[in-house]
């Protein structure tokens, strides 16, 4: 199962990410949690032995005491069991050693091996040195170059949970190189070192390192901040905000791999409060101002100012979180009468002015348009409410993304509604659709594509592609074998504007090149063309050429990609 899903822009992963040691320290840390996790386990079982056991134990067969089975695992005291090995050994510095075993059944004793029994001995430690020895430069280099990611490579984030074990995936994706199928090569083309050396590529996407999460993740959110760095232009990284059940935040440097802990852990249980939780005394009564008592629910990463990243959460509160220091910078609560805060979002533009603002939907049927720059909590939002007369839970909130001013946003209900308003219209939306026919789980709005919206719900294998407007009407509808769609969204890049990916309750992460399907192309014909205009004066402002601006010139049917798929898989479109 995909829980959720989350783009990196171009550029700002490292070219080569560090490969991670477990070092002694964390050995020690990993050592304490499971003998506190055991130490509970313990106390849960004192003093619950039953009596009938107890009664059994003592009246055991008089023939089977003489095998003493109460110290049947003990070795004597005489018996010579070779060094002692660590569980991990290299991992500290010990010195431990393995202990060599039994060749052929024969036992070695000491003085009895001769020169022939030397000399075998002597091989056999070559035979298995030979596998202790350290690599070589080469293959340390081609090791690295397994890692390596290109510029040009696009990284996208997926929460996955399977057999109850939960990770995130770091994918790479490829939209390949050189000039499509009977397109012309461009000048701009010689920037590509694949192309010069008359290479094509198609299209691929595979994992590239995974990062086992500790607790079951709710939403991710991509960080171009390195927390606990310093508030400036060049405190820049490549970092994953996780929201889990526990109720954290976990946040991993994605340029390095096989880590086992999280860089920082936001809104984590004090020693005394962990002791207190495992002893199953329970969560204290109310809300928490330096953390959250439920499940977060939703993540947004604030693009203006860097440092701040906003959470919501089941306990019914907005937190303000400053990178910084790692700590709570404001604690927002009634916005939505005390009920879950499913979703939170940040204003679309990246003016000062506009980065205040935060879009937030709850379960109390509205959604709140705020200025957190306002410190009375009763004045600072605007309401909008959705379900008519009725109540509506909401999922999901989206701000129509289309260059200048967000004057629009989206709302995703439990009802499978989907509704858009004017922000400068408090109440009533402007529209209504139902989507589907239960609830939302998805809500993603092009960058590139203002009008283009996506939806996908709970209940429903189908992503459905809209045009918005003054007046929806569903373009195309595909099953991308997902199973229940549980999270899509757009690529941030203008390269892959028409890329989205999709994960659901089935294994597996799909990306669909939308701009693909012939019937998106008719429906958004100019945008289309404004769009690879856009792309090429880009690129070759940066001296490249662009692949999106010479594409779809065929109709060869859907483009659709599946994890460690080399090659473009392409699927008939839906009548």
């Amino acid at each position: 199962m995909i829980s959720a899903t989350a783009w990196v822009p171009r550029g700002f992963a490292s070219e080569f990410p560090e490969k991670y040691v477990l070092d002694d320290e964390e050995m020690a840390r990993i050592n304490e949690m499971a003998n506190l996790h055991l130490d509970s386990e313990h106390k849960k079982d004192t003093g619950k032995v039953n009596s009938d056991k107890l009664k059994d134990t003592a009246e055991v067969d008089e023939d089977l005491k003489e095998y003493d089975f109460e110290h049947y695992d003990e070795e004597p005291d005489n018996v010579f069991l070779g060094e002692t090995a660590d569980m991990f050994p290299g991992i500290s510095n010990t010195g431990a050693k393995l202990v060599r075993g039994k060749k052929g059944g024969e036992e070695k004793r000491k003085g009895e091996e001769g020169e022939d029994g030397v000399e075998r001995e002597e091989e056999e430690n070559e035979e298995q040195d030979k596998y202790l020895e350290l690599p070589s430069k080469e293959e340390e280099l081609e090791e690295k170059q397994e890692f390596q990611v290109y510029p040009t490579d696009n990284q996208i984030l997926a929460t996955r949970t399977d057999d109850g074990v939960s990770y995130l995936d770091v994918y790479i994706y490829d939209d390949g190189a050189g000039a499509p199928a009977g397109s012309k090569e461009e000048e701009g083309d010689k920037q590509d070192p694949d192309v010069a050396r008359g290479m094509v590529r198609g299209s691929s996407m595979y994992i590239h390192h995974d990062l086992m999460l500790p607790n079951f993740p709710l939403c991710v959110e991509w960080m171009s901040f390195r927390p606990l760095g310093e508030v400036a232009a060049s405190n820049t990284g490549n970092f994953a905000a996780v929201g889990t059940m526990d109720p954290t935040i976990e946040i991993w440097n994605l340029d390095c791999v096989d880590k086992a802990f999280p860089d920082v852990i936001l809104g984590e249980l004090k020693e005394d409060e962990l002791e207190r939780q495992q002893e199953g005394s329970g969560e204290p009564e109310g809300v928490q101002p330096d953390r959250h008592t439920a499940a977060v629910l939703s993540l947004s990463h604030n693009q203006v100012f860097r440092n701040v990243l906003a959470s919501s959460s089941a306990d019914g509160t907005v937190k303000l979180w400053d990178l910084g220091t790692c700590g709570v910078a404001r604690s927002i609560g009634g916005l939505h009468h005390g009920k879950e805060v499913s979703a939170v979002q940040w204003y679309g533009t990246e003016s000062e002015q506009d980065g205040s603002v935060v879009l937030t939907g709850g379960y109390d049927s509205f959604c709140a348009v705020s200025d957190v720059r306002i410190d009375d909590a009763s004045s600072m939002s605007k309401l909008y409410k959705t379900g008519g007369s009725g109540s509506e839970d909401v999922e999901a909130v989206c701000w129509k993304r289309a260059g200048g001013a967000c004057t629009h946003f989206y709302a995703g209900t439990d009802k499978g509604n989907v509704y858009m308003f004017d922000i400068r219209k408090e109440g009533s939306p402007i529209w209504s659709l139902h989507a589907h026919d239960s609830g939302i789980t998805s809500l993603a709005c092009n960058p590139h594509v203002g009008e283009m919206l996506v939806t996908g719900a709970m209940g429903d294998r189908h992503v459905k592609l809209w045009k918005t407007g003054l007046k929806p009407s569903m373009v195309t509808s595909r099953d991308l074998g997902c199973g229940n769609v549980l999270s899509a969204s757009f690529a941030p890049d203008i390269e892959v504007a028409g890329d989205l990916v999709v994960g659901g309750s089935s294994p597996g992460l799909k990306m669909w090149d939308c701009f693909s399907n012939r019937y998106v192309r008719k429906s958004f014909r100019e945008d289309l063309k404004a769009v690879q205009a856009a792309a090429r004066t880009e690129a070759r402002a940066a001296g490249r050429s662009s692949r999106l601006a010479r594409k779809y010139a065929n109709d060869e049917g859907d483009v659709v990609l599946g994890e460690e798929e080399d090659e473009e898989e392409e699927e008939e479109e839906e009548e």
